[in-house]
């Protein structure tokens, strides 16, 4: 599942996992926050991505695997920042 321009709420660094979350609009225009599970901080660390990496407001293009139960969020698979780098 992938979501494309999307504007970065925050960005959490910490233990166990860091989390990133994002704003999605749908058709209608409303808007719906999707938070993102992603790795550890040596993981993250070790793909070039930090805390300074994503500020709020920064457009991402996410792929994520779901979660099963429809709640909106997931399990991060790669994410693209508006300057084009992408980190998985």
């Amino acid at each position: 599942m992938g979501f494309t321009d999307n504007t970065t709420g925050k960005f959490e660094w910490g233990t166990p996992h860091n989390q990133i979350y994002f704003d999605v609009k749908n058709d209608k225009g409303e808007v719906a926050t999707w938070a993102v599970e992603m790795s550890n901080i040596t993981n993250m660390q070790m793909r070039g991505i930090y805390l300074s990496t994503f500020k709020p407001g920064d457009l991402v293009s996410v792929k994520i695997n779901p979660l099963r139960d429809g709640r909106l969020g997931g399990n991060y698979t790669s994410v693209t920042a508006a300057d084009g780098k992408t980190y998985q």
